[in-house]
């Protein structure tokens, strides 16, 4: 997929996740008063290690930046399960990893609010197939050096909530 379709539409919804209506990715990522959804993935493996992807320099939020697995809003009429399938295949190539729902949580950044639909999966696989529009390159992370890595390098706001959120960081 080329650079992100600013006129995309994502679920326009309320403090409580309830739909208002639909919003235009343009402005869900300028207005934080328009809440849209979006998901976010952690991978993990035996090794006790998480996958993390470095978003590409072309994207319009945090190019450059380390985040989760895998993560993307949800489009107007998809379900978050659905969009966290088609994230980690769109993105990294994985196909058919189980993954939990683990809860959802609201993030309020500077320029744009999200409800996040978060999930777990497990895996040894390494994504060998990239989407090099989305993502630059992906590392595992031992988690025991999670916050480390958090204070050397870009990591999102929303990657450091999620893994906050799933109880890898204090």
């Amino acid at each position: 997929m080329p650079k992100d379709n600013k006129d995309e539409l994502f679920y326009w919804v309320d403090e409580d996740d309830n739909v208002l209506g639909s919003v235009r990715r343009e402005e869900a990522n300028s207005n934080p008063q328009k809440i849209h959804r979006a998901v976010q993935i952690v991978l993990i493996n035996e090794k006790n290690q998480t996958l993390m992807q470095k978003r590409s320099l072309g994207k319009d939020s945090f190019p450059g930046f380390w985040t989760v697995s895998a993560s993307g809003h949800v489009d107007y009429g998809e379900e978050s399960d659905l969009t966290a399938q088609r994230e980690l295949e769109e993105e990294i190539g994985l196909r058919g990893v189980m993954l939990e729902y683990k809860g959802k949580h609201i993030l309020h950044m500077k320029n744009e609010t999200e409800f996040e639909f978060l999930y777990l999966g497990r895996t040894d696989q390494t994504p060998s197939t990239l989407d090099k529009n989305e993502v630059s390159e992906v590392a595992w992370i031992d988690l025991n050096k999670l916050p480390q890595f958090i204070k050397d390098d870009k990591v999102t706001p929303a990657a450091i909530e999620t893994y906050r959120a799933l109880g890898y960081l204090d």
